[in-house]
């Protein structure tokens, strides 16, 4: 009776053990924090981390080259990688990539990343690293600060990229693809808040984009980003924000898979991309552009017969144009241009790269001053025609605002807002968070609320890494 007591005793304290070993291993995450001030420490921190750890790096300067992470945070306790002050903490590397993430449920925060003439991406993403969050950081000198891939046959989803400042200090000297934001495949990638400029590139084809997502994605979101393809530089073509880039696919038949769907665009402010359009539609469909504005751009471009959109409630220059049997519902916009006014505008630019070819194969006829005084002369016609009502209509808005190259977009004096009929209720707040009213104001401002500094994004970002301006 004793031997039987016995077992049934320890058979209820093997029980209890395994209940108690359950709960420990369900339970919830333990946080902590790892703080580490070289990097022998941020590399070890990396190498070991585990879901909860919040990796903080201290002031100083960290010069790394390629980071592989395959660790996995956990959906309710992601791995943080953040700095104590963002101010005094850079991140600097020559690296061709920098951080490659094949591993989900991992946030990088307010961290100032630099990199070299030959970085291309600060961020390569693929394959697992689903919930990957960029939030808050400053990020210049990449080809592609940021890159989604497919791996393995996955492709990582429902990244966030968030209140982070992208642009380049100079032109990047490459014939590879310059795209700050550049993300081929994956769905519910969201691209919001950001401050996306200067990704001019002088090499190759001379086409850059400020960001775009395809490659057979879908859901993806542009919601409240300030693009401004001419910052602190001018030249080359500069594309905004586009669902399809230049394409990924090499087929165009009816197999063909579609670059995105069901995307959205919304409450943008896309400015300053005088040889190339703000917005992009390149074989996307079921794709909402609305409450965005743009400014001294070739308004929106949709190509090849699989393009649908739907681009309603904008204002913007120029006019939406459909090339190659696209298709677009437009409605209630403001359009201050007309569509054939890309085509002049290439058809410039088509000139001149004509005549400097000219100029090379028949040097001992052509004059060089005499070159360089048609390209005058075309650049000449070129800027009437943005300007004019013709073109792009900038005249338009500079009448309307009062500084839109600048992101300035309150009022002229005694000016009054342009308004249209119809809310198409895909956008219920403007790009400063106020819900909007009862009349219908196009573009990103609800001027019922009062003025909207569109400029603040941009101005609070640069401020907390010190950065002038």
């Amino acid at each position: 009776m004793k031997k039987t007591t016995g077992l049934y005793v320890q058979q209820i304290m093997r029980s209890l053990l395994v209940v108690a070993a359950l709960f420990l291993l369900c339970g919830p995450v333990s946080a902590r924090d790892v703080s580490v001030s070289d990097v022998r420490g941020l590399l070890g921190a990396i190498k070991t981390a585990k879901p909860a750890d919040r990796i903080v790096l201290q002031p100083g300067r960290y010069r790394l080259s390629k980071i592989l992470i395959t660790r996995p945070g956990a959906a309710d306790a992601p791995v943080t990688v953040t700095a104590l002050n963002p101010a005094q903490t850079q991140i600097r590397t020559s690296a061709v990539e920098l951080f490659k993430l094949d591993a989900p449920y991992w946030v990088f925060e307010n961290l100032d990343i630099r990199g070299g003439p030959n970085s291309h991406h600060a961020f390569h993403i693929v394959g697992r690293a689903d919930n990957t969050v960029l939030r808050g950081n400053h990020i210049v000198g990449f080809h592609a600060s940021v890159k989604g891939n497919p791996q393995d046959n996955l492709s990582p989803d429902n990244v966030v990229i968030k209140g982070n400042a992208f642009y380049n200090l100079t032109p990047r000297k490459t014939s590879q693809p310059v795209t700050l934001i550049d993300v081929v495949g994956g769905d519910k990638w969201q691209i919001s808040k950001n401050f996306i400029a200067d990704f001019a590139k002088a090499g190759g084809d001379n086409i850059s984009y400020g960001a775009f997502l395809k490659g057979g994605g879908k859901d993806g979101l542009f919601e409240g980003n300030l693009v401004m393809c001419e910052w602190r530089q001018k030249g080359f073509r500069r594309v905004g924000l586009s669902f399809g880039g230049g394409g990924t696919f090499r087929c165009t038949g009816p197999d063909c898979p579609l670059e995105h769907k069901n995307g959205s665009m919304r409450n943008n402010v896309i400015i300053n991309c005088p040889e190339a359009p703000g917005v992009y539609i390149n074989r996307s469909r079921d794709i909402s552009i609305h409450h965005n504005t743009i400014f001294k751009s070739w308004g929106v471009l949709l190509r090849f017969k699989d393009s649908f959109a739907k681009i309603q409630n904008n204002i913007m220059s120029g006019a939406v144009s459909l090339r190659k049997d696209a298709e677009a519902k437009s409605d209630d916009n403001i359009q201050t241009g007309y569509p054939f006014g890309a085509y002049a505008s290439s058809l410039a630019r088509k000139l001149k790269e004509r005549i400097s070819d000219y100029d090379v194969k028949f040097s001992d006829w052509i004059e060089t001053a005499d070159v360089v005084k048609m390209h005058s002369t075309i650049d000449g016609f070129s800027d009437w025609l943005g300007k004019s009502s013709i073109g792009r209509g900038d005249e338009v808005l500079n009448s309307l605002f009062l500084n839109p190259g600048e992101a300035d977009f309150r009022l002229q004096k005694g000016v009054a807002p342009p308004t249209v009929p119809y809310d198409y209720g895909k956008v219920k707040l403007d790009f400063c968070g106020r819900e909007r009213g009862k009349v219908i104001f196009p573009g990103v401002i609800d001027f019922s609320a009062g003025p909207c500094n569109v400029l603040a994004l941009r101005d609070r970002i640069l401020n907390r890494f010190g950065v002038r301006y």
